[in-house]
């Protein structure tokens, strides 16, 4: 599993990504490759002006603790985006 930051989509003066927890699975079985793939949101990010915000996809606030625990360097990346 890897947690990363997304492409950055812009509303309006907002501007928001997502980190995504990715997982990909690959085994094979009598000579047949088979390989799964999963992505799925773990944090919104909004950013309006130099404010960053962010959440878990219900809506609870996280911190910007959180953020780095599940991505390092997110926060900062996601400031500098745009």
């Amino acid at each position: 599993m890897t947690v990363v930051l997304d492409k950055v989509v812009q509303i309006g003066p907002r501007q928001i990504t997502a980190l995504s927890e990715c997982t990909v699975i690959a085994t094979n079985c009598r000579a047949t490759a088979l390989v799964a793939g999963q992505k799925r949101p773990v944090a919104i990010l909004i950013k309006q002006g130099m404010e960053l915000t962010a959440f878990e996809p219900d809506g609870t606030p996280i911190t910007r603790k959180q953020v780095e625990t599940l991505c390092p360097g997110a926060w900062r990346k996601a400031l500098e985006l745009g």
